[in-house]
């Protein structure tokens, strides 16, 4: 099926869907909720509109045939996220794929986009939509403010894959299953959407400059980022202190001395940290136990893991997804 949305505001976009799907929506809390007809297949979309120029978007649904939308943006700002099934993007001559479980950051002013939702799979996808002025808004220091500023101008035009992390995963899952309801649910959902918005800008903005006077050369910062990738690689089988050292090229005092300065954390509470982050999201979203959950993240005893947690989030594992069904 094919469908053409002129969309002339952020909101534009899911009330063109909207239109085409007559006589199928509800409302309810501020959650407006699209049903597919037999005809076009099975599922919902859905709009949460947090204010003007800010609204989640999620789809979920199986098509009967593919579906390609035809969309001229006046202005948007959007980071989008794939649960599962695929789509094409073709934008400027080129195209652009996402698959599962993973995701895209653009923006654009008067283009066009063709959009193919792809057939015969379940299609779960995440949408948050805003305008530029809303992206700035929550940066009220001037340099900050100039810094993304600039990062848009930059960024206009272009599609972008979204750096794939723990952390990401965790937040946008927790956007599709929020629990909460009415004005609740739009203050949860725009602290994931400034959450997210931050893990983007730390991926395409330029790294903040150190004082002249600190002992670390740029080498060594470039060697200290490479050592928090490592970690992040090995979770469940994690390198000594002194084997990480030896892997970023680094001695220990720098790794140890460095990593604390950059990061705001030792090496030891990044590890710790990263991986009940996993944990996380293994019992949250791939629904593995606590023993699984613990394994999996390279505790050899469930009972640290639960200790761990515990002092993290201030609940045992098994409160924690107790409270999630």
């Amino acid at each position: 099926m094919d469908q053409i949305i002129q969309s002339t505001n952020i909101h534009g976009y899911f009330d063109g869907i909207s239109a085409y799907l007559t006589d199928n929506g509800s409302e309810q809390g501020g959650d407006e909720q699209l049903i597919l007809s037999p005809l076009h297949g099975k599922g919902s979309i859905s709009r949460l509109k947090i204010r003007q120029g800010i609204e989640v978007v999620i789809s979920d649904m199986t098509l009967e045939e593919d579906w390609n939308q035809y969309i001229h943006e006046d202005r948007v700002f959007e980071i989008n996220y794939c649960f599962s099934g695929s789509s094409d993007y073709y934008f400027k001559g080129n195209r652009y794929s996402t698959s599962v479980q993973s995701g895209n950051v653009y923006s654009m002013e008067d283009s066009e986009i063709r959009l193919i939702k792809k057939s015969k799979q379940r299609y779960l996808c995440l949408e948050i939509r805003m305008s530029p002025e809303q992206v700035l808004r929550y940066f009220e220091h001037a340099d900050d403010y100039r810094s993304v500023e600039n990062w848009l101008k930059h960024q206009m035009g272009r599609i972008s894959p979204l750096q794939d992390s723990m952390i990401l995963k965790r937040a946008v899952n927790e956007m599709v299953h929020s629990s909460y309801r009415g004005s609740l649910k739009k203050l949860h959902m725009e602290s994931k959407i400034m959450e997210i918005v931050l893990l983007v800008l730390e991926k395409y903005m330029p790294q903040p400059e150190y004082n002249a006077g600190s002992y670390m050369k740029k080498q060594d910062i470039e060697k200290l980022y490479a050592a928090k990738q490592i970690i992040s690689d090995r979770l469940d089988n994690p390198l000594s202190l002194k084997e990480l050292a030896r892997a970023s090229e680094l001695n220990e005092f720098k790794l140890k001395k460095g990593f604390k300065e950059l990061f705001g954390m030792t090496v030891f509470e990044y590890v710790r940290d990263q991986r009940l982050e996993k944990g996380v999201f293994l019992m949250q979203v791939e629904q593995l136990n606590v023993g699984e959950a613990a394994a999996a993240v390279g505790y050899s005893n469930p009972s640290n893991f639960s200790a761990a947690f515990f002092k993290k989030y201030g609940c045992k594992p098994i409160q924690f997804i107790k409270s999630k069904k």
